[in-house]
């Protein structure tokens, strides 16, 4: 579990660096070729990648050609038929692009050194992923967690790294706790809040439980039917509940779930036990 643990804010730490790279390489297409973020539509696109490392600027781009630029494409990405019309469309680009024309020695080294930045980073994210993945099959009730609809490798690494040994927790109530998603009343004397979150707890167990609860809403039946059911039923004050409260009440019910789970040895089915749907 500590290992797990460990990986799990290495992991975070180098997610952090990755998006300010990514940012960062936004950046440069803006001042450079900012028509590509419209063709592209996300920064670590090999396509894209495959681009800024043979033809970073639009004047490199006319000099190619469409022809060489569709095969420089469809190598990347292994997507025949959308590497021509990609082409097409950087081609014309380049030919009307907004960016500014007078490029140098220092302009080529800024966008060869957030491209590998971004590069480097996206790679260590995929081997700490299969570090994770091996750490798992080390532990017996992983698979119990994971047959939960929408928890993959990554969710169920964190959960239990943050976690620890589950058999410590003699109540779901102590995971709740322990997550940070007890409720609490904020109340004064003269006046009745809403019911917030504590958000005490370990704030990266709970950041990868709304992780979880947004893919188990909408790739389980039984998660899914539970978020609309609070979507419609209202609070102390006869309000309707907020998406983000109804995904609050989903996690403690996911909680709960997993706790069955390992407490009984078993995998999840679409037919929930009794016991967890009246709780």
């Amino acid at each position: 579990m500590r290992q797990l643990r460990t990986l799990a804010h290495v992991r975070e730490r180098i997610q952090r660096y990755n998006t300010g790279s990514k940012h960062a390489l936004k950046a440069v297409l803006d001042d450079y070729f900012p028509e590509l973020k419209n063709i592209f539509w996300s920064m670590k696109s090999k396509g894209l990648w495959s681009v800024l490392e043979n033809t970073p600027f639009p004047e490199n781009v006319i000099e190619l050609g469409i022809k060489r630029l569709t095969e420089l494409i469809a190598k990347s990405t292994r997507r025949k038929e959308s590497a021509a019309k990609k082409a097409k469309e950087i081609y014309q680009a380049a030919g009307e692009t907004i960016g500014l024309k007078r490029i140098g020695v220092a302009d080529s080294y800024r966008v060869e050194m957030y491209l590998e930045e971004v590069k480097r980073s996206e790679g260590q994210l995929k081997d700490i992923e299969k570090e994770m993945g091996k750490l798992l099959e080390g532990v017996s009730y992983a698979k119990n967690i994971l047959s939960i609809p929408g928890v993959g490798v990554l969710s169920c690494a964190v959960f239990l790294g943050e976690l620890g040994d589950p058999s410590n927790f003699k109540h779901p109530k102590q995971i709740i706790k322990y997550a940070g998603y007890d409720p609490q009343e904020n109340d004064s004397g003269q006046s009745i809040g809403r019911k917030r979150i504590s958000k005490k707890g370990r704030w990266m167990l709970r950041k990868y439980l709304y992780f979880m609860c947004m893919r188990a809403i909408y790739r389980s039946k039984f998660f899914g039917q539970y978020y609309e059911v609070k979507l419609k039923s209202s609070n102390r004050f006869g309000q309707p509940l907020k998406k983000k409260e109804a995904i609050c009440a989903v996690a403690i019910k996911l909680i709960k779930v997993i706790f069955a789970l390992l407490r009984d040895d078993r995998k999840f089915t679409v037919k929930a036990p009794e016991s967890v749907l009246a709780a």
